[in-house]
């Protein structure tokens, strides 16, 4: 078995083990060749255009592999563009890193893509800017309980360890890594 695909798998069960601890946020997880599928509710963002901008709760989310991660970054779209300054809004792609490092996960990009879907996260450069008016007003996200074995990186400027030290009971909020590596 490859690095990309022992890493897949790594990737599939960080998921699941994240789905597992917030079931009412996860639903309809789905994994493919080369990307993971899932609906993730409660969790607003502004979608729409014009008059009919208004937030919504559930999103259908794809995660990419492409064939050299992970050397390459994952991809993230949404079935259905939500309105930020880095969502494509024919495509839905959605540009998460600002920095890339290998050692991000599949729950690295889910906490970026949350902190967009709440206006907590932007990217300025105009080089990452698919939607230039689409500033809207930060919504409320609510937490997830990130397990144990689903630790996120700590941000961009620290010391790039695993979180392990610093969880005292290996359980914690979502709230707790309120970081982005997007400015």
């Amino acid at each position: 078995m490859n690095l990309r695909n022992c890493r897949m798998d790594a990737e599939w069960q960080l998921l699941e083990s994240l789905a597992d601890a917030n079931r009412t946020i996860f639903a309809q997880i789905t994994r493919l060749e080369d990307e993971f599928r899932f609906i993730m509710r409660e969790s607003p963002a502004w979608v729409g255009k014009g008059s009919d901008c208004r937030t919504a709760t559930e999103h259908a989310v794809r995660y990419v592999y492409p064939r050299y991660y992970p050397s390459l970054p994952l991809e993230g779209y949404f079935a259905r563009p939500i309105l930020h300054i880095n969502v494509d809004p024919v495509t839905g792609f959605v540009c998460l890193w600002k920095n890339y490092r290998p050692a991000q996960t599949i729950v690295d990009a889910i906490l970026i893509t949350r902190a967009i879907m709440a206006g907590d996260a932007a990217n300025w450069d105009p080089a990452h800017r698919m939607q230039q008016n689409a500033v809207m007003d930060p919504l409320p996200m609510p937490s997830l309980t990130i397990p144990a074995n689903c630790r996120p990186l700590l941000p961009q400027g620290s010391s790039r360890r695993r979180l392990l030290s610093e969880i005292p009971d290996h359980a914690s909020q979502e709230r707790n890594f309120a970081f982005s590596d997007i400015e």
